[in-house]
């Protein structure tokens, strides 16, 4: 389950959302109250959130949320929860967290320097060329290069460098074309969380997560030229070599070790150990161990030494 919920400033009710959404069907206690936004996975007992596929009651099961906005052909109902039913989900879910949260969907810029909200730990390093923003947390004797810039929402450990030029939480490329033929841009709510001794290289972009945080775990060594998703998860003492791209919602285990240049895309994860040659593409999930070359990648029997020691 998911412990991921963006609370509202002012609770709402069923009955208010469906009086915005044109055609929607009420199926439930139309007063519930709704404190939060959350994914399907929610454990937040109070939170609106969606469903894609026609629900059952298997379905519904996995959700503690008490409100779901839901596609037509949903007839499941549940004294816990309330259903919204729509013909196209996604653009009523997205319309509804605009009204909801006007400003969610993209952070604001920082200025430049360090907000005054942000907890900045006395021996952590700041560079006056930085932005910083609002509720931003850096850990103990971090250090954040030139023109960096880490948006709102963002927890950074201890002993952290994050170089010259990085972007911590700005947003991925994620929208939805609607069958009233507009384009929605998906909201990112969730943040960005990166434990300790972390290196982030020049010029990298981790952006924040949209139903969950990105996390980046505990000795993680990214290179310069990364690009990390919405809601990607990279376990502790991870190695991404320079150029790699790792697209959304895909997860990457403990020690794994990606060349130059690979790509890992959407929804796929990696295990333990794990290995990515150069310039691979990796198209699909990996076991413990497994090692990969290619475009799409493939198992090979070995790989040649590359990573954090020098090759001998």
């Amino acid at each position: 389950m998911n412990g991921f919920v963006r609370r509202l400033a002012r609770a709402t009710t069923p009955r208010a959302l469906g009086e915005r959404l044109p055609q929607s069907t009420l199926v439930g206690d139309p007063l519930r109250p709704i404190r939060g936004i959350a994914p399907f996975s929610s454990t937040a007992a109070d939170a609106l959130t969606f469903c894609d596929r026609v629900l059952t009651s298997e379905l519904l099961a996995q959700t503690r949320a008490s409100v779901v906005i839901a596609p037509v052909g949903t007839s499941v109902a549940s004294p816990d929860c309330t259903l919204i039913i729509v013909d196209d989900v996604r653009a009523a879910f997205i319309d509804t967290v605009a009204w909801l949260l006007p400003d969610a969907g993209r952070p604001r810029d920082p200025a430049p320097g360090v907000d005054a909200s942000a907890h900045v730990d006395a021996t952590a390093a700041v560079s006056a060329q930085a932005f910083v923003g609002a509720g931003v947390t850096v850990g103990a004797r971090t250090r954040i290069g030139p023109g960096a810039v880490v948006y709102e929402d963002a927890r950074i450990g201890s002993d952290c460098v994050i170089g010259p030029n990085a972007v911590i939480g700005w947003v991925g490329l994620a929208y939805h074309d609607g069958t009233d033929r507009r384009r929605r841009y998906f909201p990112h709510l969730a943040g960005v969380r990166i434990g300790n001794g972390v290196d982030v290289g020049a010029q990298t972009c981790i952006c924040r997560g949209m139903l969950s945080h990105t996390l980046i775990g505990d000795d993680v060594k990214i290179g310069s030229l990364v690009y990390i998703s919405h809601g990607v998860s990279i376990e502790s003492r991870s190695w991404l070599s320079a150029g790699t791209a790792v697209a959304g919602h895909a997860s990457v285990g403990e020690r794994a070790l990606l060349g130059i240049g690979s790509i890992v895309v959407d929804n796929v994860d990696l295990g333990v150990d794990v290995r990515v040659g150069g310039g691979s593409v990796v198209t699909r999930n990996a076991g413990e161990g497994e090692r990969l070359v290619g475009v799409p990648a493939h198992p090979v029997p070995a790989l040649r030494q590359f990573g954090p020691t020098p090759r001998e």
